[in-house]
């Protein structure tokens, strides 16, 4: 009867270690994490190797930005990853992905796991209100025909005829 016990107490502990070695990821909104991050882009992973950096293996990822959504980037980024670990950036090939990139102090982009967001929502989440200036240019439009119209009754000296109280 300990055996048993024993085996399921050791398989428990196996599996809470496990899940805590798993990569963990801050539970931000996006806003918050766009906010945080150094740069925000929509692109397409087009290559990829393997580095080291003081002896850890890194990934380095050539990045195609299709959309700069926060940052000042280039059209083409190196992004370096963790290699071996929870946190590896995986990202498929060719297709677009939404990526929210930490600058080293070396200058070079990092990425890890909790980098990658969905591509449409990113850019909703950073794009700048549109139709500010449209929305400015009619609401002045509309100001200058009232105040036209107002001034052209107030030259003209007409006044409404409203009901009121009986003329003696």
């Amino acid at each position: 009867m300990k055996l048993p016990v024993l085996l399921g107490v050791a398989a428990l502990v196996l599996a809470v270690a496990r899940e805590a070695q798993a990569c963990v990821c801050a539970a931000l909104p996006l806003e918050e994490r766009l906010d945080d991050a150094d740069a925000a882009v929509v692109g397409r992973v087009v290559g990829e190797r393997t580095g080291e950096l003081q002896g850890a293996p890194q990934l380095l990822l050539t990045f195609e930005v299709d959309q700069r959504v926060k940052g000042d980037v280039d059209k083409t980024l190196v992004i370096r990853s963790p290699l071996r670990t929870d946190c590896d950036l995986v990202v498929p090939r060719n297709e677009a992905v939404g990526l929210l990139l930490t600058r080293s102090p070396d200058g070079a982009w990092l990425g890890t796991a909790c980098s990658v967001v969905d591509p449409g929502t990113l850019v909703a989440a950073g794009g700048e209100p549109r139709g500010g200036a449209i929305k400015v240019v009619i609401g002045l439009g509309i100001l200058a025909i009232v105040l036209l119209w107002a001034l052209r009754r107030r030259r003209r000296g007409a006044r409404p005829q409203l009901p009121g109280p009986p003329q003696p």
